[in-house]
């Protein structure tokens, strides 16, 4: 496998769109600074001067963290291709959630139903003794009722994870579009003033960590799916196959356990991959904010 080159990343990605537009207010900022330091000068007004000396400097300390922010998109870029096996990783991730939303769970939970349906079926069926004309009859597979419910139970638990998993690829795509391309650059506009700049740090810090650590751990869900997804699903049903289960599951073959099994191992991905996204991004977002919150005007020596 070749790692990605930084030719194809600017090909293959929206890593630095946000360049353009932040460049473009700064260059707006700058502008009205200038102007501001004229009239300063023009008035004789020494406040002003000092006013737009540190909102400048200010601008400056911002410029190089635009300069810090597009080294570190790069190398958290690359890393993630390289994770990803040279794949976009919004990509890798809709096609992971995706087989999980609209194939995996819902190929077992129609097992499920299916099988529901026929233990009902099986537990309806009256054998006579000899013959039920006088009452005398009975239900051989009764029990098979306390089978479908359970089996209905556990599919009606499955389908709201499915269902989130297709929000999950909604967002997504908002991260996609919308949080370096817009998040991004809002957040360097609140940045310019004083009562707004601890919101447009958080807004920075959320718009990278979540752009950039949010679609990784979907990556690396899906990494961990292929390496071992089949092997696990394939002993899981040979110990279902192999397990002595009775005459209770002859009805359908021992499908329903084998896709109970299946939802055993698929569970886990569709409840705590999303969860533990969220968490971890959060958490990136927290770390970033005193960096992008912290006021470096009295460390730069005027």
């Amino acid at each position: 496998m070749m790692a990605i080159t930084f030719e194809q990343l600017l090909e293959n990605a929206k890593f630095f769109e946000w360049i353009p537009m932040v460049l473009l207010i700064f260059a707006i900022v700058y502008l009205i600074l200038g102007l501001w330091y004229m009239l300063s000068k023009m008035f004789s007004r020494p406040d002003w001067e000092a006013r737009a000396k540190v909102e400048m400097t200010r601008m400056i300390v911002s410029g190089l963290m635009i300069i810090g922010i597009a080294g570190f998109a790069t190398v958290i870029a690359m890393a993630t291709y390289a994770l990803a096996e040279d794949a976009n990783p919004f990509d890798v991730s809709r096609e992971f959630i995706g087989g999980l939303a609209m194939n995996d769970l819902p190929t077992q939970v129609s097992k499920l139903w299916e099988s529901s349906r026929e233990a009902r079926i099986e537990s309806s069926i009256n054998k006579p003794m000899p013959s039920c004309t006088a009452g005398a009859c009975f239900t051989e597979h009764a029990g098979h009722v306390y089978i479908a419910n359970n089996l209905e139970m556990i599919a009606t638990v499955v389908i709201p994870f499915s269902a989130s998993l297709v929000v999950q690829l909604l967002v997504l795509d908002v991260i996609r579009q919308f949080f370096l391309s817009l998040l991004l650059p809002a957040g360097f506009i609140l940045k310019i003033a004083p009562v707004t700049r601890d919101s447009g740090a958080f807004l920075i810090s959320l718009a990278l960590a979540f752009y950039f650590v949010f679609p990784m751990v979907y990556v690396a869900g899906s990494l961990m799916h292929k390496e071992v997804g089949t092997k696990v699903k394939g002993e899981l049903e040979r110990m279902v196959s192999s397990s002595k289960l009775g005459d209770a599951y002859d009805f359908d073959n021992g499908r329903s356990l084998k896709a109970v099994a299946a939802l055993a191992y698929l569970g886990p991905f569709a409840m705590t991959i999303p969860l533990l996204a969220v968490i971890l991004s959060i958490a990136a977002a927290r770390s970033l904010f005193p960096v992008f919150s912290k006021d470096f005007v009295d460390e730069v020596n005027m």
